[in-house]
């Protein structure tokens, strides 16, 4: 007989047993592993093709620079951020229909960054009835404001606060002669509401209104119109597709009156396209000048820009920026990467004066106001100047 062999035998099964168990260990390490760097997925949908793209790309692009830097630096509580984005073109019927598709098929924590009036009324009941919690909507239309939602998180001022602060402004220098022109969108007659409503409430009723079509290819016989008109002032009441031909058509037909737009003419789009004929143009801003370094969020975003290596400094890639900044800043306080709802809406609703580095948002059980953040900026020579 072994004798060897046999006093090992229960050595032997000991050994393997013991290998079992450091074995099963070692799964639920991994395992454990696997779920603590668990991916934090977040919806987005933008007009990254058609008249639109350059809002949704740099939209696109400024919220990716903050996140590219948050995963960089190991993400939010150990977990990586990562953004699925379907392109919309601005049809608001692909923008509903990629919020569905998101929730069904990636369950993201939330959605990040809407784009455009029609497209987010057209989202807010969707995004109720999915239950997501929302970051960073571009509308200043009243409607996102106007009763507490949970799931709504503007972070923009509105377009009421842009609109007194180009009336204040109007009344301060004398001007009471006011053009309004509107484009044949739900945009232009969102802002042509909420401008018509300021300058009532300051007391300056005497305005005439004149529509441009959507293109803005009928500029020349609507400019013909506020010229005969004779104001002193004339408020654009549209985006920059529409706003390059007329700026172009007043530069010819039109001297010596100052000229107003809501933050979603794209001041860099507009300087670009209008060969100096955006000159003198007050537009106000929802966040600081992109190009300067009067808040610490700007230097922030300036350099996790140009290490993204893709897009240029703009007013909306700066917004998305923040709007991004935000929503990690609700991720953070929520605690855990995969937060439901409510405690991510709760996580939020803590930020009642939060700020990121020198702008600041506002959220609480009782509202989502987020910024009441206007400047008033001037297209100079060269560039933007307050």
């Amino acid at each position: 007989m072994n004798y060897t062999s046999d006093r090992c035998r229960p050595c032997t099964i000991a050994q393997r047993l013991h290998t079992a168990f450091l074995g099963m260990v070692a799964t639920l390490v991994i395992a454990s592993s696997g779920a603590a760097t668990a991916d934090i997925l977040i919806g987005r949908s933008l007009p990254l093709t058609g008249p639109f793209a350059t809002y949704g790309t740099a939209k696109r692009d400024g919220a990716d620079a903050y996140i590219a830097r948050i995963n960089r630096e190991g993400g939010v509580n150990g977990h990586q951020i990562v953004v699925e984005t379907l392109d919309d073109a601005y049809v608001v019927a692909k923008t509903v229909a990629n919020l569905k598709q998101l929730a069904e098929q990636q369950r993201p924590v939330a959605f990040l960054g809407l784009f455009g009036v029609p497209n987010i009324a057209a989202a807010i009941p969707v995004i109720t009835e999915l239950k997501i919690p929302t970051v960073g909507l571009t509308s200043g239309t009243a409607v996102l404001r106007a009763n507490y939602n949970p799931y709504i998180f503007p972070v923009r001022a509105s377009y009421a606060d842009e609109a007194k602060a180009i009336v204040g402004h109007l009344k301060l220098i004398g001007l009471t002669q006011v053009a309004i022109i509107q484009q044949d969108l739900p945009f232009g007659q969102a802002t042509r509401d909420t401008f018509a409503a300021a300058l009532t409430a300051a007391g300056i009723t005497g305005f005439t209104e004149h529509k441009v079509s959507a293109n803005g290819d009928t500029a020349p016989a609507i400019v013909e119109q506020v010229r005969k008109a004779n104001p002193q002032a004339v408020f654009l009441a549209m985006l920059s597709n529409a706003a390059v031909p007329v700026l172009k058509e007043m530069s010819k037909q039109i001297r010596g009156v100052s000229t107003y737009a809501f933050s979603p003419v794209d001041t860099t789009l507009v300087m670009k396209q209008t060969e100096g004929a955006a000159k003198g143009l007050g537009v106000t801003q929802i966040v600081p000048i992109p190009t300067g370094a009067s808040m610490m969020v700007v230097r922030d975003y300036l350099r996790d820009l140009e290490a993204l290596k893709r897009g240029e400094p703009s007013f909306y890639s700066l917004e998305a920026y923040i709007e991004a900044a935000v929503l990690v800043e609700g991720l953070r306080r929520a605690g855990t990467p995969s937060p439901s709802a409510p405690v991510l809406i709760r996580a939020l609703e803590t930020m009642n004066s939060f700020d990121i580095r020198g702008f600041t948002v506002r959220y609480n059980g009782r509202a989502h106001e987020g910024s009441r953040y206007v400047d008033l900026t001037v297209i100079g020579r060269s560039g933007v100047m307050r």
